[in-house]
């Protein structure tokens, strides 16, 4: 062991060492070629732009020490990844892929779907390689994938790609949770008996340890979508390989575990937009480490907090591969779910929502939803949207509506609300008599939010019942003026000043 142990603190240092060197040149290449995030007073609320080229430097970094290591280095450790150069190679490939790719959305904002078809292209080059999970193991028991082996991998593979990609919003966050899980990945992958995967694992998490010399709190250089992306890919193949059991037999509780705070945090932004009717590519600021910093945590403080969290979790994989229990990899995941929803610090609202919904299915289902259908959802805020909401509801049957709801989404706020309320449904044949309008909500030149209403032709005419729904949600501002302060103009974006600095990308 002492080989492989002495292998990957060498990696580690080298990828270290580079990091530190390649960030503030990558920083200047990002402010040069206009790879820059702005604030844009809504969601982006840092206080200066700021390159978001470590993504590069990262990339950077580990190929040096990789490639050194696997041309110069000696030893059955080195020899091992001369052996894998073919699958290390294409996970490179891959890399380098979804590297052009998040360059092209940080530098020119591509659409989601363009975004995707980027990172289905990086995975595709990774599973020419061979990367892929054909049979699953969970729990001792074994399940080939057969056809379905391709496409499982992929939607693994987008899943870590896009956790942690939506994970890198504070300054040292991502940096922070990458260093931990690819260590944890190269302890895994060498009791797994997988040292090449250990070796990549090691020299990233060094490239990433270098990086966060810049990226700390407060940070003067972001990892960028190519740098996100290219850690939720690596990740993602890494915890694939090194939990191979055999040829292509994959046990994913640990991988699983060891990602379980990056995909709970993206199941909860896609049950939050979902079921309060917004796009999953819309942008927020509910995810973890936003909450943890409503709750008056200082940045270092929610690095701490959510490191601690990764620790729980890698806690659970280490004693899973000691006791050769793969159910403590998994209830230390359950865990940190727990503490995280029962606290309701972050998951409580999205849980409500779920619950809301399977009821009303559920009650669908059955026949028996005869009652009007109600739910109110502050998801964070303290603005005094239940008293507009309220206002709103009183004017339902006046106006014959069938349906009502008010969606808040004020990020530079900090203020997301949702409340619906609805009739029991008629026959088809009715509701397709029926009208429907969005009232948008604007506050200070943004937009805030939207009413959406579905109402019953009458012989009151539809703009009629639309001016005074209108009339209702004429005080959005005054309402948000409640919890912040009106915003001052500060160029072409009116920024609340107490916004200012809050956050990072």
């Amino acid at each position: 062991m002492s080989p492989v142990r002495d292998a990957l603190l060498l990696l580690f240092i080298g990828g270290l060492a580079a990091g530190l060197a390649f960030t503030p040149v990558a920083r200047r290449l990002g402010r040069r070629l206009g790879l820059v995030d702005r604030p844009d007073g809504r969601r982006k609320v840092h206080e200066r732009t700021t390159p978001v080229a470590g993504g590069l430097a990262v990339f950077a970094a580990v190929i040096l020490v990789l490639g050194v290591f696997g041309v110069a280095g000696r030893g059955p450790v080195a020899e091992e990844v001369r052996e894998h150069a073919w699958e290390l190679l294409g996970l490179l490939g891959g890399a380098a892929v979804i590297c052009l790719v998040g360059v092209a959305d940080d530098g020119y904002r591509l659409r989601g779907r363009y975004k995707l078809c980027g990172q289905v292209a990086a995975i595709g080059v990774v599973l020419l390689t061979g990367s892929r999970i054909e049979v699953l193991a969970i729990f001792g028991r074994e399940f080939d994938l057969g056809w379905a082996a391709i496409p499982f991998t992929t939607l693994f593979l987008l899943g870590a790609i896009n956790s942690l990609n939506l994970l890198d919003g504070m300054d040292g966050l991502l940096g922070t949770v990458g260093t931990i899980i690819c260590g944890a990945i190269a302890v895994l992958a060498v009791y797994a008996g997988h040292p090449a995967e250990a070796c990549v694992a090691a020299g990233l998490a060094g490239a990433l340890a270098g990086f966060l010399r810049y990226n700390m709190p407060p940070a003067s250089v972001f990892l960028g979508d190519a740098g996100s992306m290219l850690i939720g890919l690596a990740v993602g193949v890494l915890a694939i390989r090194s939990s191979l059991k055999g040829p292509a037999t994959a046990a994913l509780a640990a991988p699983l575990a060891l990602l379980a705070i990056p995909f709970f945090d993206t199941a909860a932004a896609v049950v939050r937009r979902k079921l309060t009717g917004r796009s999953i590519f819309s942008t927020d600021r509910g995810h973890i480490h936003h909450c943890l910093q409503r709750t008056g945590l200082s940045g270092p403080a929610v690095l701490l907090v959510v490191g601690g969290l990764c620790a729980v979790t890698v806690a659970g994989v280490l004693a899973s591969i000691a006791f050769q229990n793969e159910g403590l990899a998994v209830l230390s995941a359950l865990v940190v779910v727990v503490i995280l929803v029962a606290t309701k610090v972050f998951g409580y609202a999205e849980l409500r929502l779920v619950m809301h919904s399977g009821r009303h299915l559920a009650r669908s289902v059955l026949g028996s939803d005869r009652d009007n259908a109600r739910l109110e959802v502050r998801l964070h805020g303290s603005a005094g949207w239940d008293g507009l909401w309220v206002r709103l509801t009183d004017c339902v049957d006046r106006l014959n509506l069938r349906s009502i709801a008010l969606d808040v989404n004020a990020p530079a706020q900090q203020e997301v609300y949702h409340a619906r309320w609805r009739r029991p449904g008629p026959a088809t044949s009715e509701a397709l008599e029926d009208w429907s309008a969005v009232i948008p909500l604007t506050a200070w030149g943004h937009a805030v939010g939207q009413v959406i209403v579905i109402g019953r032709p009458d012989a009151e005419p539809v703009w009629r019942k639309l001016a005074v729904l209108t009339g209702v949600t004429d005080d959005v501002e005054a309402v948000l003026a409640r919890s912040a302060p009106i915003p001052t103009l500060a160029g072409p974006t009116a920024v609340p000043e107490s916004l200012v600095g809050a956050g990072s990308a």
